[in-house]
């Protein structure tokens, strides 16, 4: 059988000392059926020279002022041609076998998002913890009790444009807008049970740098998606209710933890397993 076209697109700036490990660990997947994408946002360091060698490897880049990450995203997925999309940040890189373990399970055309477990590793790509992911639920999704690690979640061209597309409205929770929208239509959700992609955290990362935004960005988005925003409501009985009802879905989900965490190992179910508690860890 074919196997379905992939578009990975790499939005760069200033990231020469970790982009060509970026490029390389997309290349050297060996997956025939590739699109590979970079937009580079001007960089002023070694990145360009480091992308021109490996230019004939790339479907298309280029390098040019824009206005974020956001926006060389959108450039980059409107001159995508896969019916799979995803995008790995100049700095991040794909574990081997990780485009083939995607399209094994998104040959399926009920799939909509597959998405996988992912490493977090240091400047000098050491690995300092890793993220084992479990089932996706909407609602888990929608209250923060679950979560998409962005490197190793990959969607379906058709879903991202009728979702909307990026919105660069986000400086840096657009792929978290992005994921709830694809919640929100319904898509379905696959998991793969594999590491798929390390996410570098050093010094010089946005995420390292303007966390106050982030945490800004991601209130902004609840009060946007959660069921019950508290703002659409004036009176003081119905937040109380959106309270209870918050309050209702941490415990219940706290309690299923608790309880799988009670489970000796030889009678879990394979899943149960992989079940991972309060910060990262696994019950």
């Amino acid at each position: 059988m074919e196997l379905p076209r992939i578009s990975i697109v790499t939005p760069s700036y200033n990231q020469g000392k970790f982009i060509e490990g970026t490029i390389r660990s997309v290349i050297d997947q060996g997956y025939p059926n590739l699109e590979y994408i970079i937009i580079d946002g001007g960089s002023k360091d070694e990145s360009v020279d480091i992308i021109r060698r490996y230019e004939k490897q790339l479907a298309y880049w280029a390098s040019e002022n824009d206005k974020g990450a956001a926006d060389a995203l959108s450039k980059g997925f409107a001159r995508a041609t896969g019916d799979i999309l995803a995008y790995l940040n100049s700095d991040d890189v794909y574990l081997p076998g990780s485009l083939q373990a995607i399209a094994s399970v998104m040959r399926n055309p009920a799939v909509g998002v597959a998405f996988g477990n992912m490493y977090w590793m240091d400047a000098d790509g050491k690995t300092i913890g890793e993220r084992r992911q479990t089932r996706f639920t909407r609602l888990g999704y929608l209250f923060g009790g679950s979560d998409l690690m962005q490197p190793a979640t990959f969607w379906r061209k058709d879903l991202y444009f009728k979702c909307g597309g990026i919105d660069s409205s986000y400086r840096f929770t657009f792929d978290t807008d992005l994921f709830f929208r694809f919640a929100l239509t319904g898509a379905r959700f696959e998991r793969v049970d594999k590491f798929l992609a390390s996410f570098r955290i050093h010094a010089q990362s946005k995420s390292s740098n303007d966390e106050a935004i982030c945490v800004a960005e991601l209130q902004r988005l609840r009060q946007k998606y959660q069921p019950f925003p508290h703002k659409s409501f004036r009176g003081r009985g119905v937040r109380l209710a959106t309270w209870a009802y918050r309050s209702m879905c941490y415990a219940l989900q706290g309690d299923l933890l608790w309880l799988i965490g009670r489970i000796p190992d030889r009678a879990r179910a394979p899943w149960a397993s992989e079940i991972v508690g309060p910060k990262g860890r696994r019950v």
